[in-house]
């Protein structure tokens, strides 16, 4: 516990930092040892959120946001054959050259925005069922439903804002999530569909440099700091630790699911089957994950005696303006990375 814990900072002090965060590293990063002061003062950066006074989702936002510069600020470290500014956001926006960004032909996508209406709604029901459904006996079951449910549909919401605002400005680029409910397999889930960004960063500075011990070995090893950093997020956003370790073990279970199934060898099933098998299993483990987020969001948001509309427009407004920043962000820096023709991972280094 921190002796000095008193989160009096008001909320748009944080935004205001976060803000001075991102110009103090995006103009460091032009040098390469500017680059290493950039890294310390995005990662003193990333103690703001605990000592913002706001509602645990508000906090748990800028949390997530904060590591936006430090990992801006870590690449040219990191990578420092990579040269010049420009490049290095092309490396960033093409999550390590795993990837592909490139110009197309401007489209509006009338689907896509279908779908980012419906997935909103359904997000916004789901929502109303959650604070409608006790929390407590028979009922858990059914709160966690509606919980998952709502977790899906804001997947949905980026994914559909994604495809919309790129085809809008004729790019191809990668997205933070890709329609998760659509795996086929939990590897997949978390490798391809749920924040692959992410995957992208394990996968090289963990799993890879522990595979040689064997592959069983890196996944658990990958998953546990995955769980650490996930379960100490909980706890800043709401200073509970029961919460904080049920999500830690959510993340703890899902290694345990991918050596179950690759010794199924699920991957000649049909693919209705191994769908039906990959929301089985996150259907079982979510309460550990989806009880915690939903303290994140109930608290602060959820007010006793409002209207049920009253108390389900707040996070959905939030939740819509954070998929639209992050959206609108690595889109925009995508497309000012992105030449005519895209540079390979050779010339740029």
């Amino acid at each position: 516990m921190n002796p000095f814990y008193a989160p009096h900072i008001p909320f748009s002090l944080g935004v205001a930092a976060w803000c001075v965060d991102m110009a103090l590293v995006l103009t460091l990063a032009a040098h390469p040892i500017c680059a290493r002061a950039g890294v310390l003062i995005a990662g003193l950066f990333l103690a703001v959120p605990c000592f913002v006074w706001a509602q645990p989702f508000l906090r748990a936002l800028l949390m997530c946001f904060a590591s936006m510069p430090f990992a801006i600020a870590s690449a040219p470290v990191l990578f420092p054959t990579i040269i010049g500014f420009r490049a290095r956001l092309f490396f960033l926006c093409t999550w390590g050259f795993t990837c592909e960004v490139k110009r197309r032909a401007r489209s509006f996508n009338m689907p896509s925005l279908v779908q980012f209406i419906a997935a909103t709604a359904i997000f916004a029901g789901s929502f109303a069922a959650v604070i409608t459904i006790p929390a407590a006996g028979r009922w858990l079951l059914a709160r966690w439903l509606a919980g998952g449910i709502m977790i899906f549909a804001f997947a949905e919401m980026e994914t559909a804002c994604h495809k919309l605002l790129t085809g809008l400005m004729g790019l191809m680029a990668p997205a933070i999530l890709q329609s998760p409910c659509l795996s086929a397999s939990v590897n997949e889930f978390w490798a391809k569909r749920w924040n692959p960004a992410a995957s992208v960063l394990f996968r090289s500075f963990c799993f890879k440099p522990l595979a040689r011990q064997g592959v069983a070995v890196a996944t658990f090893v990958t998953f546990i700091l995955s769980a650490i950093g996930h379960a100490l997020l909980v706890f800043m956003a709401i200073g509970e630790w029961n919460l904080s370790l049920a999500c830690g073990a959510f993340f703890l279970v899902q290694p345990v699911f991918i050596m179950i199934e690759h010794s199924m060898k699920i991957t000649r099933w049909r693919l209705a089957a191994r769908r039906a098998w990959t929301l089985f299993v996150l259907a079982l483990t979510s309460p550990l994950f989806v009880e915690p987020l939903l303290q994140i969001i109930g608290r602060g948001w959820v007010k006793s005696g409002n209207t049920v509309s009253a108390n389900v427009l707040p996070p959905t407004i939030a939740a819509l303006g954070f998929v639209v920043f992050v959206v609108v962000f690595f889109a925009l820096a995508s497309f000012a990375s992105c030449p005519e023709h895209a540079p390979s991972k050779t010339a740029l280094s």
